[in-house]
């Protein structure tokens, strides 16, 4: 493995231990989107901020950041607005769904990330982490140098799927080991007891990408499963 010196990814790595995962940029999407909608069903009622002031009981201040994209607003917030325009919680995401941009990541240029036993031997690069409607997509890029490095149990909801691009390891899935070579893959439910089991060559690298299911107001809160 690279020294910090000769691997420059390390040292903008993020510690997301008990942290939220970066999310390139797509908060700042989200908060735009809800706010653009805020305010075109604003206008479409006829209703002026102080109007919608009065009716949800937030201040003008607040609802001009809401609909500027400046802040993020609270769930209680969000059905506050709906509830004083007569409209949906939902109708303020389906936009989001449809503007979000894509995440194009150059050659070596993922977010290093850190997780709990990181060290050397193991690297995870973040692809992206992509958030619309109601699903959630993680792809990470991981390679393993030291055979010896023993992985943490993983268990969480959603789906994933895993792609071995260099090196041999044995991977169990609940009672089951499969062996992993070069172009094997596996998808499955990850609700079950998960993980490499064996580091059989020098270098491993796959590719790992998690999708789960989430609702809208948990998008401020949420927990990637590489946090666990």
């Amino acid at each position: 493995m690279a020294s910090n010196s000769e691997n420059p990814l390390k040292q903008k790595s993020v510690s997301i231990i008990n942290k939220e995962l970066p999310s390139f940029g797509t908060d700042k999407q989200l908060e735009a989107s809800i706010g653009k909608q805020v305010r075109i069903n604003r206008k479409n009622a006829g209703v002026t901020l102080q109007q919608l002031s009065k009716q949800s009981q937030l201040s003008a201040s607040m609802l001009s950041k809401i609909e500027n994209g400046q802040i993020s607003a609270s769930l209680k917030t969000i059905q506050s607005i709906c509830h004083a325009l007569n409209i949906s919680i939902t109708s303020l995401f389906k936009q989001h769904d449809k503007d979000v941009e894509p995440t194009f990541i150059k050659s070596g240029e993922g977010l290093t990330i850190e997780r709990a036993g990181s060290d050397e031997s193991r690297h995870y690069q973040l692809l992206g982490h992509t958030v619309g409607g109601s699903l959630k997509v993680e792809p990470c890029l991981i390679t393993v140098s030291s055979r010896d490095y023993d992985f943490p149990e993983f268990q969480h909801k959603g789906v994933e799927f895993i792609y071995m691009l260099k090196g041999q390891m044995d991977y169990y899935y609940g009672s089951k080991v499969y062996h992993f070579k070069k172009g094997d893959s596996i998808y499955f439910d990850s609700d079950k007891p998960h993980g490499p089991k064996k580091i059989i060559t020098d270098k491993c690298q796959f590719l790992t990408i998690i999708c789960s299911i989430i609702r809208h107001f948990e998008l401020s809160g949420s927990a990637s499963p590489f946090q666990r």
